[in-house]
């Protein structure tokens, strides 16, 4: 199954850079397989047909038909979801089929502050060619994860064999939304051939609203097709669209023309029609191409079909802002037809074209430009000659146009290569095109897509239908997240860390990159420590290059620095000698000291400036071989090096401690004492005690 990408800007020149490689920032880098979700598989392993468009911050929405199961029966889910920078899929949407409705095709548009339109065509009914179509909106609004509920637009009353539906979503961005809708007009056939006609209908959902029941634009009885839409940054909407004006024996016999239609935001009412082509009778218009920038500039282009003898040109018509006049049809390029259109915010029209020489060395993709409402530039090709090109896709990066198309040698599809151009604004011409991908391949088309973080770009498919990337990288590594602590303490390490993601070329080396505000040297890594040596109000400058040298700017963070805490003495503690008795004389006393009754009783002394938190206290009598240690209240026979490591809390009184012991017997006994304060330091005293008595 084939695999549709979406739309919107993309490429430069230069060799192909794999990341990591020094350049000068930006430039391409080495095209990859997109990562998609599991789910985007269907049977046979491929993927599914789907799209993917980015909102400011890159944050990616992808649409998908997953399918189940085919031919018989043949079973669908639609998948819409979005992708975070350095994240995984996520789905916000999902429809599975029903005996009533399959889901077949998905488009979607995505404004840069992520409101959002899909349009998806169900089955109603099992059969693959008979059954009618439905045609489905849903929308979901700017900073929301939930869409609304899905929103029907028409649903077929009769399937009408060899023509394929379309439907084309558009938003603004401010988040209008509008989807149209190219289908079948049963029950209106007319002329002397009455083959069947068919209608465009367009359906709006302005912002904080709900959809509005989709309106006709082009008029009963009369066949219209090839319908597109644009906004300008008012909310006005633009709808072109080819109408038949002569009914020819075949429908390659008919003659159409391009016409517009406006819809002013103010009023929500469609303004009449305007025929850009003039209906000449000689002439037929198609594969027409529509472009439109916020300013309300426009320009469209299309093919123009002289029948007898059969002559094709490429025409573009330009209006400058959204209720200016269209100027004259201007002739292109001969033997030609448009791939893709687009307007410039400073209001330069682009027609991309594929050029069809009269013998296939002159065969090329071309391009030319033109400031609304005045003269375009002389035809020129952009790939080299000899090519055979196809569907091409025009966006921007600020006021420069880049370009991107599928080509091959004549005839052999499977010797393809997917290219890209830019006409850059300032210079007199566009730059040479470039290969995106290895040639000689039997590659998809590609579209090109803003990520709106400076970057494009191209997607398309291998030959085995997987996703293909070509980025062109101008934008910097996103910032996810950090922590920056809003204080520290002088003399004291903080840690401060930081998680960037660079959608395209990864991260340089040595990044991120840390400055500290206090004349010290910059520190790199997702995670640092510094120490600040003086107290104050310190900015902390964080940033981030990718592996092609984009730079993110500097993210600044303040930090308050406060002065150290006075460092504080640790505790002391002593032990008190037992006073004698006062009528004792000094023999006695000092007999009275080597007794067990003056020791029963420790006491001493203790100071911790931080505040004590506790005296340990732990006593061991030593006789010959055999030790006996205090455990709790009593003295248990023990060793030495356990009874040193029995420890008894003493009771702590202001800035005494005291501990009672049990009965003593004579002997060598060992104190030790423990006092520690609130900030865990510790001091220690150990004395020794011969007791006779």
């Amino acid at each position: 199954m084939s695999r549709r990408r979406a739309a919107l800007t993309t490429v430069v020149f230069g060799l192909l850079l794999a990341p990591g490689t020094a350049s000068a920032a930006p430039a391409w880098v080495t095209p990859f397989n997109f990562p998609v979700p599991a789910s985007d598989t269907s049977v046979g392993g491929l993927q599914g047909q789907d799209q993917i468009l980015y909102q400011s911050g890159g944050v990616a929405t992808e649409a998908f038909i997953q399918i189940v199961s085919y031919p018989t029966p043949l079973q669908t889910v639609l998948h819409i979801g979005t992708m975070a920078p350095g994240g995984s899929y996520s789905d916000q949407l999902t429809i599975a089929s029903s005996e009533e409705a399959i889901p077949v095709g998905v488009q979607i548009a995505v404004a840069p502050n992520g409101a959002a339109v899909a349009s998806w065509t169900e089955l109603a009914g099992s059969s693959i060619e008979k059954s009618p179509l439905r045609f489905r909106a849903a929308y979901r609004p700017a900073g929301s994860a939930t869409w609304e509920a899905p929103f029907t637009i028409a649903t077929e009353t009769e399937r009408e064999s060899g023509f394929s539906p379309t439907l084309t979503p558009a938003i603004s961005a401010s988040g209008t939304a509008a989807v149209g809708i190219q289908r079948f007009a049963n029950g209106e056939s007319t002329g002397t051939h009455k083959r069947p006609n068919y209608r465009v209908d367009v359906a709006v959902h302005p912002v904080g609203g709900s959809w509005h029941a989709p309106e006709r634009l082009s008029p009963e009885r009369i066949s219209a097709t090839s319908l597109a839409l644009g906004f300008d940054g008012s909310g006005d909407l633009t709808a072109a669209y080819t109408k038949r004006f002569l009914e020819g024996a075949e429908e390659k016999e008919d003659h159409s023309t391009v016409i517009v239609r406006r819809r002013p935001a103010s009023s929500g009412v469609w303004g009449p029609e305007e025929d850009i082509t003039g209906s000449e009778t000689l002439w037929s218009a198609d594969g027409m191409h529509l472009g439109e920038n916020e300013a309300g500039d426009a320009v469209v282009a299309y093919q123009y079909d002289l029948k007898a003898p059969s002559t094709l040109e490429t025409k573009a018509v330009t209006r400058q802002g959204p209720n200016g006049s269209w100027a004259a049809p201007a002739r292109l390029s001969e033997t030609s037809g448009p791939a893709g259109v687009g307007v410039s915010p400073n209001g330069m029209a682009y027609v991309l074209y594929s050029f069809q020489s009269n013998s296939s060395s002159g065969h090329c993709e071309g391009v030319v430009r033109a400031p609304v409402g005045g003269s375009f530039s002389p035809e020129r090709c952009l790939s080299p000659p000899n090519e055979d090109t196809f569907s091409g896709s025009v966006a921007f990066l600020g006021n420069d146009a880049y370009f991107a198309w599928r080509s091959n040698v004549p005839g052999v599809s499977s010797n393809a290569s997917v290219q890209g151009g830019r006409w850059a604004d300032g210079s007199a011409l566009p730059d040479v095109a470039v290969n995106l991908d290895t040639p000689g391949l039997e590659y998809g088309f590609p579209t090109l897509v803003n990520d709106y973080q400076g970057s494009v770009v191209a997607f398309y498919t291998n030959p085995g239908g997987m996703l293909r990337a070509a980025a062109y990288d101008g934008g910097p590594p996103i910032l996810l997240g950090t922590n920056v602590p809003a204080r520290a303490t002088a003399g004291q390490p903080v840690s401060f860390s930081a998680s960037f993601f660079d959608l395209w070329a990864g991260l340089g080396a040595g990044q991120p990159t840390w400055s500290f505000g206090d004349g010290s040297a910059a520190a790199s890594g997702a995670t640092v420590t510094h120490t600040f040596g003086a107290p104050g109000t310190y900015t902390i400058g964080l940033g981030a290059a990718d592996a092609l040298g984009n730079a993110a700017g500097t993210t600044s963070y303040t930090i308050i620095v406060t002065p150290a805490p006075p460092t504080l003495a640790g505790p002391t503690v002593t032990l008190r000698t037992p006073s004698c008795p006062k009528k004792l004389s000094k023999k006695a006393c000092k007999r009275y000291l080597a007794s067990t009754n003056a020791w029963r009783t420790l006491s001493g002394t203790v100071k911790a400036p931080a505040g004590i938190a506790s005296v340990r206290v732990a006593v061991y009598l030593t006789r010959g071989k055999h030790v006996e240690g205090l455990v709790g209240k009593r003295f248990r026979k023990t060793t030495s090096a356990k009874a040193r490591k029995t420890f008894t809390a003493a009771h702590v009184s202001g800035a005494r401690w005291s501990l009672h012991l049990p009965k003593l017997k004579p002997g060598r006994y060992t104190i030790l004492l423990r006092a520690t304060d609130r900030a865990g330091h510790l001091s220690t005293v150990t004395k020794t005690l011969l007791l006779k008595y």
